[in-house]
């Protein structure tokens, strides 16, 4: 159901799954103020025969120009400062890009841009620690199956891994069929086209085209697609569910863990890509703990 709320330059529109719409008019006096600055700057540095070089009339920097030009400069200019500045109006938490849209745009008159963008869905965790140790009581009782061996014998380090690793995947798995995730398909849609981004990169590394590449596996693009979502889909409603988990059991990554990790680097050049990266770093950190909070329930 929309919701939609309004002030004197935006109007805020919600829609299904935290995706929101922004409506933002901009004032035709603000629209020529921009104008009027583009057109000044693409004026220092066009060449207009029978002038020299930043001293040709407006006129002809104009008509050099043209009005889809202009306007493609104008909008540079003002979109870059009008988004963050309808975000805050609304205390928004945007998770991707917006789509932008040009709704209207005729001269001597108001703008109209439309964003589209989307916030973290809203996860309800309820009883789930209760449902978890259930289902782990349920796997802990003894069966005839197992044998009196099995019970004394004792376990190795790679026997613990590997049971841990068995226990994270079925709470995984219930944690993604039992826990409602709805995640707007912006999100899904901005993922996919950087897994898309990603192979065409790789392709050209290997002097192929994405046809080629395409053929040599039997895929069509749009199979391609429907492959990454799905694995987007799952990924991404992962992510989110520990994120979820660990703000609500104040799972934290403190600046000494991110330190002692760095520290364990084997190369320099290790240590200074962890360095650059450490809110990643800490974001990886805190993933694994969540999945070690959940081993231990």
């Amino acid at each position: 159901m929309e919701e939609s709320k309004k002030n004197e330059q935006f109007s805020l529109t919600w829609l299904p799954k935290k995706t929101f719409e922004i409506l933002a008019e901009i004032s035709s006096a603000e629209i020529e103020k921009a104008k009027k600055e583009v057109i000044a700057k693409a004026g220092e540095s066009l060449e207009i025969k029978g002038f020299r070089k930043g001293k040709a009339p407006e006129n002809l920097v104009v008509e050099a120009l043209g009005k889809n030009k202009i306007l493609e400069l104008t909008l540079e200019k003002i979109i870059p400062e009008l988004y963050p500045k309808a975000i805050a109006k609304f205390g928004l938490k945007p998770l991707v890009s917006p789509k932008i849209e040009l709704v209207s745009a005729k001269e001597g008159e108001n703008w109209q841009v439309k964003f589209t963008s989307c916030e973290e869905p809203e996860i309800k965790l309820e009883n789930y620690k209760d449902e978890l140790k259930k289902l782990k009581a349920v796997e802990a009782i003894w069966t005839p199956e197992k044998g009196a061996e099995d019970v004394k014998k004792e376990k190795t380090a790679e026997d613990l891994a590997k049971e841990k690793d068995e226990k994270l995947d079925k709470i995984i798995h219930w944690l993604l069929e039992n826990i409602k995730v709805e995640i707007s398909e912006l999100i899904i849609e901005s993922e996919v086209n950087h897994k898309l981004a990603e192979l065409l990169e790789q392709t050209q590394k290997l002097g192929l085209t994405i046809d080629q590449y395409l053929a040599s596996t039997g895929k069509t693009v749009e199979s391609l697609k429907n492959e990454y979502k799905d694995q987007v889909q799952r990924t991404i409603t992962l992510q989110l569910l520990l994120s979820a988990i660990a703000e609500k059991e104040n799972l934290v990554v403190n600046q000494e863990e991110i330190e002692k990790t760095i520290s364990q680097a084997k190369t320099e050049e290790e240590k200074k890509s962890l360095e650059s990266q450490k809110y990643l770093l800490a974001s990886v950190l805190r993933q694994q703990k969540t999945l070690d909070f959940l081993a231990n329930l």
